[in-house]
């Protein structure tokens, strides 16, 4: 007899409600599984559309923005078009032989009457641009004149120094020739910092390299054109450009370069003022370089410092202002160099500076109370007009060297000038006293200086 099997009912149940579980767990797990796949899926074609989105507006943008320029060429080119066409039509009348009809008189008024307008409205933008850079040019001068270090300098100078200026965009240099004590430097960021194109003062390195180096006779003149001449005095008095040109030539560039080293320029002064620039000298030899120094970049200190040598017979001092009571009263000269002049090459380019004061280009500086000499510079720099002039008084006794640099859009070497006039006349009686003097003659020739107690 077969035996039967009896499985608690109990057992029974919890395998059965284990099983139910199970199936029950797994399929949570997989609804769960297939609700996060459908937000990472969902997520990802939101970001799609998001992204296609931005890249349709970026290309709508994009697609706007040279639309918008097409235009404006269009607008342009439609324009000049017209400009053009009505151009053609008013030369058509103007050559137009017989008498115009009333409507062609009607359009050549409307036409003058338009471009009139135009040029009138251009040139007052261009006097705008013109009145507002100079406008920074002369506050930045004022900013970097309140900064100025005025240790040690002669504030009655300065202050003459500064008057003259009157509010515009410069620097100025007065300073002893005999010994190169700086009596003050008004500017002193551009008088040190600031190399600038030396225009036609460039002239005095120029002319005293030839007559020195001997490449042509100073009693004859100089020949630069077919029939044109002119001897070194007037050329200098005059500013003469072909004359130096000529003279360049024959000097060449090596040559050129060699006395203006000689001369200082290319390298610090050694002024005890911060800041000093070596300014620097042509890398190529061109046209104009011997007439308005194109290349160059020389600072106001080192062409004071030149006029200086010129002055005193050939002296070159390390300028330098005595900054307290001791270093005043123990003042010495420093010398740097002789330079290469001979007495004969000084008096021949004197002759010159003062025909510049007394009859050429720098009239304006004229002082009765001493012969002063000098040499103005006019040109345009990288930007901005530049007005040069660098002097000494007086002739036959210097006491004083005056350099002026003035930039903007009216400067020019003669205003310079009028600005050194200015201050030799506010100095003068105290270095000139009870001495009245006749202008010397441009041919005169020039005594050797009277050198100061400080000469060695």
């Amino acid at each position: 007899m077969r035996k039967s099997i009896c499985v608690p009912k109990t057992l029974l149940l919890l395998i059965l409600l284990t099983i139910f579980v199970g199936v029950s767990l797994n399929t949570s797990a997989e609804a769960k599984q297939r609700r996060s796949s459908g937000k990472k899926a969902s997520g990802k074609t939101k970001a799609a559309s998001a992204k296609a989105g931005s890249g349709k507006s970026r290309r709508t943008a994009s697609s706007r923005s040279k639309s918008s320029r097409r235009n404006v060429v269009a607008r342009s080119n439609r324009r000049r078009r017209a400009a053009a066409s009505n151009d053609r039509e008013v030369q058509s009348l103007l050559s137009k032989r017989g008498k115009l009809t009333r409507a062609e008189r009607q359009k050549l008024s409307r036409s003058r009457s338009s471009r009139s307008r135009r040029a009138r409205a251009l040139a007052l933008a261009r006097l705008r641009a013109l009145r507002a850079r100079d406008e920074a040019l002369r506050n930045s001068a004022a900013s970097n004149i309140e900064k100025d270090d005025v240790t040690g300098e002669d504030l009655e100078i300065r202050q003459a120094a500064v008057n003259a200026l009157h509010g515009r965009s410069g620097t100025v240099v007065v300073m002893d020739p005999n010994n190169g004590r700086i009596f003050t430097i008004v500017n002193q960021q551009m008088a040190l910092g600031s190399p600038v194109k030396p225009c036609s003062t460039t002239k005095l390195i120029v002319g005293l390299a030839a007559l020195h180096e001997n490449v042509f006779d100073p009693n004859e003149d100089v020949q630069f054109g077919r029939t044109a001449s002119m001897n070194l005095t007037d050329a200098l008095a005059r500013s003469n450009n072909p004359v130096f040109q000529v003279l360049g030539r024959l000097l060449g560039y090596d040559r050129i370069i060699k006395y203006s080293s000689n001369f200082g320029f290319g390298a610090k002064t050694g002024v005890n003022y911060p800041g000093e620039s070596d300014g620097f000298l042509p890398e190529d030899e061109t046209n104009l370089y011997a007439s308005h120094g194109d290349g160059f970049g020389v600072t106001a200190m080192q062409l004071a410092a030149f006029t200086g040598a010129i002055a005193n017979g050939g002296n070159l001092y390390t300028p330098r202002v005595p900054r307290t009571v001791e270093d005043a009263e123990s003042f010495r000269p420093e010398l740097k160099r002789q330079i290469e002049m001979t007495p004969e090459d000084r008096m021949r380019l004197l002759s010159g500076m003062i025909g510049a004061v007394n009859y050429g280009t720098g009239r304006l500086s004229f002082n009765p109370l001493g012969q002063v000499a000098g040499k103005t510079g006019t040109c345009t720099g990288n930007r901005d007009k530049l007005g040069l002039f660098t002097s000494f008084s007086s002739a036959d006794n210097p006491r004083v060297v005056v350099t002026v640099i003035t930039t903007g859009s009216t400067e020019a070497g003669k205003r310079a000038a009028e600005i050194a006039g200015r201050i030799y006349a506010a100095i003068s009686p105290r270095f000139f006293r009870e001495r009245m003097v006749t202008p010397a003659a441009a041919t005169t020739e020039i005594a050797a200086p009277k050198l100061g107690n400080w000469q060695n």
